[in-house]
């Protein structure tokens, strides 16, 4: 544990819920600066499962407007179930999941008391966010990485991959609901891997919410406050991947069949909706077959 600010807890009311969701790569200090007022002057608990401190003087110092900044080390279901841990992240105001591997979060966290103390200092009105692994984690479904990574290619070659491990994300988060997120998108060439991950949710079902991809770039963030409003901010994208129907091809050992899939790209200052990642972006339309992404024309309007 590393504190920075008055350890003792400062009983104040936040006034989310909110998201801030980041990309990966260096911090959008104006997604830090948006959660400020709804954080309410309150505690803010970093959670990770490796690395050290080094969000604490950047959000109680650089940033500010906290009572304190905590980060916690998370790395064993013992401690994912720790009652101390618990409550921490339940009383706070801010919680910010870092970035590292999101296998670690899966497998130690998921059904812990941890993430159902995220699920209370929702209710109550916090700002949860997280980044790169982070980021991964809070969709209502997430690519685990329990095997390790997946490019895109792998990924469109054959949906039901080995390495294609999709399970559910930390904690049901209304605005959400249906998404399965990604980052590093336009660096590390995932889109094509974010299709396939929509595409699997599209066809493994579940009776829940349209699947919907969020894919976000690097030095890029998503806010979304309280009504549902969402607000791209950065340097990079978030990409917004949905379908007209679903795939025509989906199954083991086969290449991702789908022939009209809409990507809509949002920057800076662009706004979007939730649930459902409504906004007024142009879409661009691909086609799945042979293994890649090949750019198509807009399917006909019924």
């Amino acid at each position: 544990m590393y504190t920075t600010g008055d350890p003792a807890d400062r009983d104040v009311a936040p006034r989310g819920p909110g998201l801030v969701l980041m990309g990966g790569g260096a911090e959008v200090d104006a997604a830090f600066d948006w959660w400020v007022p709804l954080v309410a002057g309150g505690d803010v608990v970093v959670l990770r499962a490796s690395g050290a401190d080094g969000y604490n003087d950047y959000l109680f110092e650089d940033i500010g407007g906290v009572d304190s900044v905590e980060t916690l080390m998370v790395d064993t279901r013992a401690e994912a179930d720790d009652a101390w841990v618990a409550e921490r992240v339940r009383r706070a105001e801010g919680i910010f999941i870092a970035g590292g591997d999101q296998w670690d979060y899966a497998r130690d966290w998921s059904g812990s008391a941890l993430t159902a103390a995220l699920a209370d200092a929702w209710a109550r009105g916090a700002v949860l966010g997280g980044t790169s692994a982070g980021l991964a984690m809070l969709g209502e479904r997430a690519f685990t990485a329990e095997r390790g990574t997946v490019t895109s290619a792998e990924a469109l070659a054959d949906p039901y991959d080995r390495d294609v491990t999709l399970g559910a994300g930390l904690v049901a988060l209304a605005p959400l609901a249906g998404v399965v997120t990604d980052s590093h998108v336009r660096q590390r060439d995932r889109v094509g891997r974010l299709v396939a991950f929509v595409a699997r949710l599209a066809t493994d079902g579940g009776g829940g919410a349209t699947p919907v991809g969020l894919g976000l770039d690097e030095e890029t963030a998503l806010v979304i406050g309280p009504d549902g409003a969402g607000r791209v901010m950065g340097e990079g994208a978030v990409r917004v991947v949905t379908a007209p129907a679903a795939p025509e091809v989906c199954a083991p050992g086969e290449a991702l069949g789908w022939s009209a899939v809409a990507v809509v790209v949002y920057e800076d200052g662009d706004e979007l909706m939730f649930p459902g990642a409504l906004g007024g972006g142009v879409a661009s339309w691909f086609a799945a077959e042979g293994g890649a992404l090949v750019a198509r024309e807009a399917p006909p309007a019924d």
